[in-house]
């Protein structure tokens, strides 16, 4: 394992300012070595040296171990300098959202009673309770970004149109001139990937990218219209999530009763619950921090699981928890732990700061100016929130999890200080792409993805019909790994094996997972049949989702 710093200009366009980039590089081991990959965990903001840190070896199993695997911090993100650091520390970054709505989410009455007339009874009732609740984040979203001033124009630098530009320059350091980019990436990391092949297509090689964000509405649409497109298929998810729960029965999944019982029946004791708790909030007087659990917030931690199969035991339990009256399992979940005060000074900061805010704020359209009329209003906002509870996800249309990172509900780039000096919005695909790739790019989706639908890498496969192949994972989660799958795995790895047509995956093709949600894999009957290099790649996959080797 290498830890490196690359440094560059902080300002391609006129080369000025000096800029680093934190590198983790996972050395192959076998030779001779093919050149380096790229590896994004997503966010955005998530910092990418600890993929190499942590799952080295597991990804050296899903890409080849004859590649250099490069986690990367982006601009602005971890160990990567100048960072995006808004809060003096992360206590007082803890301190500024404590007991918010951003804490707290956004909590609705009931969902029992919604109607697709935004004149009923029951939509005037829900808009007039999301209002306030709005007009409090906007303002928020105000305070945090006048923190981020201090930073200055550094702080134009950590759009994702600059992150592809410096991947070309290490590679160019790394590799050499001719040598092309390599990348792996998932969630916003597909935005990465996206960007790289429309932008560079001369210049990418093998890129493979997983749980696929629309880049055309995410570089030309204001961040609080995206929720939107994005939770397309979280009922479908939601609806497997219980459909298991009741598959696996009360013994691995309390919240159900008994044996077989019907799924509709664990709905309803969720929505008996949120109503409650949005009547009367549950004191938790032992919790991280002493609070109160919120209707918002709870069912803002029920959308997080549901990215995650891996953890729907987990989330059985906490709410069966909650149900019965003790949500401290849940609110520690939520409201994070005090920090030492070694921690609290650390670089990179334990929490993200504000590093979602800095890319996505410079990727996305630049806003009207202030105070023109056209920003999002509260009002504006609400009828967003209505609309989409009405017609996309009425369990999750105002829920998106509210993690502080996240620009989505209610937007606030309007008020980010600052402009990126160069934003790629297009063109998608077309002549250049199509034949200027040498290598087709691979597009996962899933067919159950909360947050990134299958209809993202549809239209993105779409769009480049001859210079792109799409694998469809026919599973529920938040990219591939959720619930890992060796027919994905071996695609994928035969695909970084070769420079052959006979190694790129056939367009359409269907896999299956191979873990069941609920279900202790070790247990399994297929688990136990399994190859001992089969076990191997799943259990790598494992490693890669959970974020560390095997013990």
């Amino acid at each position: 394992m290498l830890n490196v710093a690359v440094y560059f200009p902080e300002d391609y366009l006129d080369s000025s300012g000096n800029a680093s980039i934190a590198l983790a590089i996972y050395r192959a081991k076998q030779q001779p070595r093919k050149g380096s990959v790229f590896l994004n965990p997503g966010g955005p903001g998530a910092p990418g040296t600890h993929l190499t840190l942590n799952t080295g070896r597991s990804f050296a199993k899903l890409i080849g171990d004859d590649w250099d695997l490069i986690g990367f911090d982006p601009r602005g993100v971890g160990q990567t300098r100048p960072e995006t650091r808004c809060f003096p520390s992360t206590i007082e970054y803890d301190q500024f959202f404590a007991n918010t709505v951003v804490e707290q989410g956004i909590t609705i009455s009931s969902i029992m009673n919604l109607s697709l007339s935004s004149s009923s009874a029951s939509s005037s009732t829900l808009f007039n309770e999301l209002v306030p609740q709005y007009r409090k984040l906007l303002e928020l979203k105000k305070a945090q970004a006048e923190l981020c001033q201090n930073i200055g124009d550094r702080l134009r630098y950590m759009g994702t149109t600059t992150v592809v530009k410096d991947m070309d320059f290490i590679t160019k350091v790394l590799d050499g001139d001719d040598a092309k980019i390599n990348y792996w990436g998932e969630s916003y990391g597909s935005i990465i990937g996206a960007y790289l092949v429309n932008m560079l297509p001369k210049r990418a090689g093998y890129v493979v990218i997983d749980g696929i964000v629309d880049p055309v509405s995410w570089s030309n649409e204001p961040t609080h219209t995206l929720p939107a497109k994005w939770l397309g298929y979280a009922e479908k998810t939601y609806e497997t999530f219980l459909q298991n729960c009741t598959k696996a029965g009360p013994t691995l999944c309390p919240l159900a009763k008994y044996e077989d019982e019907p799924w509709k029946n664990i709905e309803l004791r969720f929505e008996e619950f949120f109503d409650a708790t949005a009547a009367r909030p549950i004191s938790v007087p032992l919790g991280n921090r002493p609070g109160v659990l919120t209707s918002g917030a709870a069912r803002g931690y029920l959308e997080t699981f549901m990215y995650n199969p891996q953890r729907w035991s987990e989330a059985a339990k906490v709410y069966s928890a909650a149900f019965a009256g003790d949500a401290t399992l849940l609110y520690n979940l939520i409201v994070p732990p005090p920090l030492t005060a070694s921690e609290n000074q650390s670089h990179p900061a334990p929490r993200r700061d504000l590093y979602s805010h800095a890319i996505a704020c410079l990727d996305t359209p630049p806003p009207s100016p202030l105070l023109s009329g056209n920003d999002p209003t509260a009002e504006d906002l609400s009828r967003l929130g209505l609309q989409t509870l009405q017609t996309v996800s009425p369990h999750f249309g105002v829920s998106l999890s509210m993690d502080v990172n996240e620009p989505y509900l209610g937007g606030g780039c309007q008020f980010w200080p600052v402009r990126a000096p160069e934003r790629f919005s297009g063109p998608w695909g077309g002549d250049e792409v199509e034949t200027g790739l040498e290598r087709k790019m691979v597009i996962i989706s899933n067919t159950a993805d909360p947050i990134t639908p299958i209809t993202s890498g549809l239209y993105l496969n779409s769009l480049m019909p001859q210079s792109s192949t799409m694998i469809i994972q026919d599973g529920a989660g938040h990219c591939s790994n959720a619930l890992p799958s060796l027919c994905t795995a071996k695609l994928v790895r035969a695909y970084f094996s070769g420079n052959s047509e006979a190694t790129i995956p056939r367009n359409g093709t269907i896999c299956y997972p191979d873990d069941v949600a609920f279900l202790d894999p070790l247990d399994s009957e297929k688990w136990r049949l399994m190859e001992q290099a089969d076990r191997e790649m799943i259990q790598a996959l494992r490693n890669i989702r959970r974020g560390h080797e095997d013990a």
